[in-house]
């Protein structure tokens, strides 16, 4: 087909173009709250990171303290500042999932303009089959062929960043059951530590606090994954048809 020919389009092909692009609307919409609580799940990471830092640094002291009975806990205290240095590697690698949130507004934004050039290409369906207007027809093609390439952009971009985010979430909770099991140890350790037994449960506990708050951390965030993982699916899923079927229907 020439460059310059402007397929016809009918009302029939505009509304169901239409109704996919509210479909992949409603998809982000749905998806907006779940990233929401991504997004403020995942911020406690970085202070999470922090007081277990912290804390490795104050056991590590206390072990000092008492010589060689915290032989044992100094040892697990550099396991401990190797946990820290994961989460510390994740905190420098959220970037993607920080622009979740902006990649669905983008999309959204895209999307409604979409739908505002099909219904004014609607109006110009009758013009456009007498030959008239090629010139408008033309110029809404191509910025409806520019928003949704935009659009697709989007998505392939949220697929990514969901992807990632769980990968981190898997770390996170290795990461868990390593410093529960330390922590655990630290406990056992405490029995045989004398005037010392004090500072090494109190260190224990509060490791398993964040240890705890890791993983409600991880709780909240692991479903909410899943949804967006499959709203962002179906939009790509949705996106191919209409890449398939093209823009425009011939008349």
């Amino acid at each position: 087909m020439s460059s310059n020919v402007v397929p016809h389009r009918t009302i029939a092909g505009i509304r169901r173009y239409q109704g996919v692009l509210r479909q992949i609307e409603a998809s982000i919409l749905r998806m907006i709250p779940e990233i929401n609580r991504i997004n403020a799940a995942m911020s406690k990471l970085t202070g999470l990171s922090e007081d277990m830092r912290i804390l490795s640094l104050n056991a590590e002291l206390a072990a000092g303290r008492a010589g060689t009975k915290g032989a044992s806990v100094r040892a697990l205290t550099q396991y401990t500042r190797g946990l820290v240095r994961r989460l510390l590697e994740l905190n420098d690698n959220t970037s993607g999932q920080i622009g979740l949130y902006r990649l669905c507004t983008s999309s959204l934004v895209c999307l409604r303009h979409l739908r505002h050039i099909e219904t004014t290409s609607a109006k110009l369906g009758t013009a456009l089959q007498a030959g008239l207007a090629q010139h408008a027809g033309q110029a809404l093609d191509q910025a409806s062929r520019r928003y949704l390439g935009q659009v697709t952009i989007n998505v392939e971009s949220l697929v990514a960043a969901i992807t990632d985010v769980a990968r981190l979430v898997r770390v996170v909770d290795d990461v868990v059951g390593q410093a529960e099991s330390i922590a655990t140890s630290i406990a056992a350790e405490a029995v045989s530590a004398g005037l010392h037994e004090g500072e090494f449960v109190a260190v224990a506990t509060t490791m398993r606090r964040y240890v705890e708050d890791l993983r409600i951390m991880n709780d909240c965030s692991a479903k909410s994954i899943r949804l967006s993982d499959r709203g962002c699916r179906r939009m790509r899923d949705l996106l191919v048809g209409l890449e398939r079927q093209g823009t425009l229907v011939a008349a």
